[in-house]
């Protein structure tokens, strides 16, 4: 559930069509063509005082796997726990509480990435070397969306509690987000119990994604690297597929574009909640200080799932232009189309963004798979 982008001058110079050439992004025309029931996306325009204009809608309230993309709910209810004195930024986590919900090798070197990022020596499994040191809380909160690190977003929610998530949808009238669970809990459920998982409702799989989380949590066992090679490597890929499409956390474009609006344009959080959002969500100006060269602000999260998910939004202050939020979400991509859909994911949002003939071809497919 690892996607890193890295927005640069460059991308936003060269996001026209190939000259004389094939254009680059014809597979996405293509998959949407194909497969419009299995494509949203919602791009909005922030005038300055915050308010938010649709600009290009398709499937905007259909409920979508998330993958990733849910972390930023997450984030949320730590922004609005930390704004209300709940939970302290400060406080110490030791790696080893970190680690209590790594599953190695399924997280796309995601926690050995933020490991690295902090300077911590790790085994080669991705685990650090020394679980007693500590980490502020909000380090967490860092890497679940920098790195996208999934035990960081796991440990957080069990600081949060049950009811933090949904308390903050319901806060944020996020009309179409379903609830979150710990994603250790819910691979787990994918390698251990894969076909009764797919009959559960939503409400059902999330307790099984805490239950199965605290089993994580309090057994090393189930967290050994290699048990948990051997038993994926078991697992059915024809399962995989159902499992992965349709029963992670579902939340709808709409809601995404108008969340990153809101987090461009100000409005709807408290001045502290807004702030942690910002830090957190704006990584990639940080990591990529070339951002600043075309950007006055990026705030960027996105999500995968190997059999067939991909999501990412935007929002975007352009320095001597507008301001944007836009949100795409795919499920059920083929396996031959996933690759190549994944590479060019970033380039085709920032083209239908600012290229006008991305825009009326891209308007063109929705047109013609609407008829």
């Amino acid at each position: 559930m690892k996607r890193l982008i890295a927005l640069a001058s460059a991308l936003l110079s060269s996001c026209g069509l190939a000259q004389g050439g094939a254009d680059p992004l014809q597979p996405f025309y293509d998959f949407i063509r194909a497969q419009p029931g299995d494509v949203a996306l919602q791009v909005v325009s922030v005038a300055p005082d915050g308010t938010q204009k649709a600009a290009l809608s398709h499937n905007p309230a259909q409920p979508m796997p998330l993958a990733s993309s849910m972390k930023v709910v997450v984030l949320a209810a730590y922004a609005r726990a930390v704004a209300a004195g709940t939970l302290r930024a400060d406080t110490p986590v030791t790696l080893a509480e970190w680690e209590a919900f790594y599953l190695p090798g399924l997280d796309g070197d995601a926690h050995a990435d933020s490991l690295k990022a902090l300077g911590l020596p790790a085994d080669e499994y991705g685990r650090a070397k020394d679980p007693k040191k500590t980490v502020p809380l909000d380090t967490l909160a860092r890497f679940m969306i920098e790195t996208s690190d999934n035990a960081a977003t796991d440990a957080l929610l069990f600081r949060l509690g049950k009811n933090a998530v949904p308390e903050t949808i319901r806060a944020l009238g996020l009309t179409g987000q379903g609830d979150i669970g710990p994603i250790a809990g819910m691979f787990t459920a994918w390698d251990r119990e894969g076909s009764t998982y797919l009959k559960l409702t939503p409400t059902q799989q999330r307790a099984r994604d805490w239950a199965l989380a605290e089993q994580v949590r309090k057994t090393p066992a189930l967290r050994d690297p290699q048990t948990l090679n051997e038993r994926w490597g078991r697992s059915v890929p024809a399962l995989q597929r159902p499992l992965q499409n349709t029963t992670p956390p579902l939340g709808t474009a709409g809601d995404y574009a108008a969340l990153f609006g809101r987090v461009l344009g100000g409005q709807g959080f408290k001045p502290a909640e807004l702030a942690i959002m910002r830090r957190h969500l704006g990584w990639v100006m940080r990591v990529n200080p070339d951002n600043a060269k075309v950007y006055n602000a990026v705030y960027s999260k996105g999500g995968s799932l190997g059999a067939g998910v991909l999501t990412q939004n935007y929002a975007l202050d352009v320095k001597g232009g507008g301001k944007v939020a836009y949100s795409l979400f795919l499920r059920n991509i083929p396996v031959n189309r996933y690759e190549q859909l994944g590479a060019q994911l970033d380039s085709f949002i920032l083209a239908t963004t600012f290229d006008p003939a991305a825009q009326r071809k891209l308007l063109d497919v929705l047109d013609t798979s609407r008829r």
